[in-house]
């Protein structure tokens, strides 16, 4: 019986460290797959969330470049108004591409444009601008004439106080 017994302890003891998932399994713990199981989906889930974070900071790099590049292009293409009172506006825009554009038009051609931005929303571009409403308006004819202006070419006062 005693030999029995000292088996029988031999036998479970051998089993426990062994055979830990058996008698794992068999009080209701987690045995090592389960653990391994779980260490994965762990692993899976920090990945995850590293992409996640990834992810995250790279829309806030893009926007914040975003940002900043449009604030560069903005002071690249604004010019402070000038003191002078009646400019002759080349284009009114909604998009600020456009406004860019004729920008880059106005200055290849020698001119120093000053950009507007209204109260509406939109952006006027001015060629050139003057003490003399007169002036102005001879400017803006001779503009005509020479084929440089569109049709809908307009002289501004600021002291109708339309842009910002």
């Amino acid at each position: 019986m005693r030999t029995a017994k000292f088996f029988t302890t031999i036998i479970i003891a051998i089993m426990i460290v062994t055979g830990c998932d058996w008698v794992r399994s068999q009080l209701g713990m987690a045995t090592s797959e389960d653990i391994e199981a779980l260490k994965n989906e762990q692993l899976r889930m920090e990945e995850q969330m590293r992409i996640a974070d990834s992810l995250e900071q790279a829309t806030a790099d893009s926007a914040r470049v975003a940002a900043d590049s449009a604030i560069v292009a903005e002071q690249q293409v604004r010019k402070l108004v000038t003191d002078k009172r009646f400019h002759v506006i080349m284009g009114s825009f909604k998009d600020y591409s456009n406004s860019a554009r004729m920008v880059k038009k106005l200055e290849q051609k020698g001119y120093s444009p000053v950009v507007f931005s209204f109260r509406n929303g939109f952006e006027a571009v001015s060629v050139c601008s003057f003490d003399k409403l007169s002036v102005a308006f001879n400017q803006m004819y001779k503009l005509l004439d020479d084929g440089f202006a569109p049709e809908d070419v307009w002289v501004y006062d600021v002291h109708q106080n339309l842009h910002n």
